[in-house]
């Protein structure tokens, strides 16, 4: 069953879908701009063994967002102590990233990472991802979603540009110390075919992490697999947060 909610953060009024399952809480943070649609039968396998949080903050919903990657970690923070406190956080690229910038375990899918690129690498890896889905390579719901996510990104980047640019900026041309991975432990499921992140840039950020707190999983899909292979999403959270049921309060395992 899934009911529907508001949380109000700093003058926005945020949706919430509630994906109600078993007791055992679980945040989901989507993809930048994404709207929750996009992940609901990925939830809907998922409340089969939790009861799943997710949040809206698409482009689709919002006349305006937060221009900072800050605004959106105290976001996490905010809509985690009202809903779960105590529960682990997942997130889609974005929403992985900001997972990972949290105090309670993450699994992150595919997620954002700060690279040593700018904004002209960035936008042809888009494009070269976006073609790879067109052309099915990631199967029927990747045709869909490259459509849907292409029309809201240029709708967006025309009518209210700082919504899109802003925060993203704040993630290429360096590995800033604060975008490093916080919580006190973290599952990262890389994408072999991954088209925006490379795998020496993942290296590269994880370098300057804590390794003992950091498990890397790999599957042999693409960015948004998060979206196209909802059954993978079921298995993947499932394999990493069986692990992170035997991690305590600080995130070091219990006996």
């Amino acid at each position: 069953m899934t009911r529907n909610e508001h949380f109000a953060f700093d003058g926005l009024r945020v949706p919430v879908e509630i994906h109600t399952g078993p007791d055992r809480p679980l945040l989901y943070l989507p993809g930048f701009g994404v709207h929750p649609r996009n992940y609901r039968e990925g939830m809907r396998r998922l409340a089969r063994h939790f009861t799943v949080f997710m949040p809206d903050l698409s482009f689709r919903t919002h006349r305006d967002l937060p221009d900072n990657v800050a605004a959106y970690r105290i976001f996490a923070h905010d809509f985690a102590l009202h809903y779960a406190p105590e529960a682990p956080r997942a997130g889609h690229s974005f929403g992985g990233l900001l997972a990972l910038l949290g105090n309670r375990p993450a699994v992150a899918l595919a997620p954002m990472i700060p690279i040593m690129a700018g904004w002209p690498r960035k936008v042809g890896r888009a494009a070269l991802l976006q073609a790879r889905e067109y052309v099915g390579l990631e199967g029927a719901r990747g045709v869909g979603w490259a459509f849907h996510i292409f029309g809201e990104y240029v709708r967006t980047a025309a009518i209210r540009p700082r919504c899109l640019f802003s925060a993203v900026s704040e993630t290429l041309g360096r590995i800033p110390d604060e975008f490093l991975p916080a919580a006190p432990r973290s599952v990262l499921v890389l994408a072999r075919k991954d088209r925006l992140y490379l795998q020496r840039e993942y290296d590269a950020y994880l370098s300057r992490a804590d390794c003992s707190c950091v498990e890397t999983r790999f599957v042999s899909r693409g960015h948004d697999w998060p979206i196209t292979h909802p059954a993978l999403v079921e298995r993947e959270l499932l394999a990493a947060l069986d692990g992170s049921d035997r991690w305590g309060a600080d995130g070091r395992a219990q006996s």
